[in-house]
């Protein structure tokens, strides 16, 4: 990796062959989990939920490779390496599935019994504390918006 590449990881963190490799993966599992996976646009989601404590703060972080496409919505847990993962989740009418954006940038989805809070990123720099925690992937803002953009009307 050049000093291009560890730059470009300490700011937005991800180096281009990271984002290639994680992309790839994040696809790999999909397409594992998911039937014709490849019909959905792919983007990748996490979140920091913070508790506290009697004596510390305790700050639980989570990932998701969302899929996405015309009345659907899939969301697979993983794990920062990309390298466990959970069951696909399903949310579409017929399932009572609901999905939502908020003003502050979150989006939602939920159905009886399950419910995600997603956070979808354009970068998460490396420098952080937290980064370690997250999937070495950037999204462009275009990405972002059009996933935001498809909660925000709805399945």
């Amino acid at each position: 990796m050049g000093l291009k590449d560890l730059l470009k990881k300490a700011l937005t963190g991800a180096s281009d062959e990271d984002n290639r490799k994680n992309k790839a993966k994040m696809r790999e599992i999909f397409n594992s989990l998911v039937t014709d996976g490849d019909a959905y646009t792919l983007i990748y989601c996490h979140m920091e939920n913070s508790h506290n404590a009697v004596v510390v703060e305790v700050n639980v972080h989570s990932n998701y490779i969302v899929g996405y496409k015309p009345g659907e919505v899939v969301i697979v847990p993983v794990n920062g390496q990309l390298t466990e993962w959970g069951e696909a989740e399903v949310f579409n009418k017929e399932n009572g599935g609901k999905i939502a954006s908020s003003w502050t940038g979150y989006c939602s989805a939920s159905k009886e019994g399950v419910h995600f809070q997603l956070e979808p990123i354009t970068y998460d720099p490396g420098i952080k504390a937290s980064a370690k925690y997250s999937v070495a992937v950037t999204q462009s803002t275009a990405e972002v918006a059009e996933f935001r953009k498809f909660f925000k009307a709805g399945l």
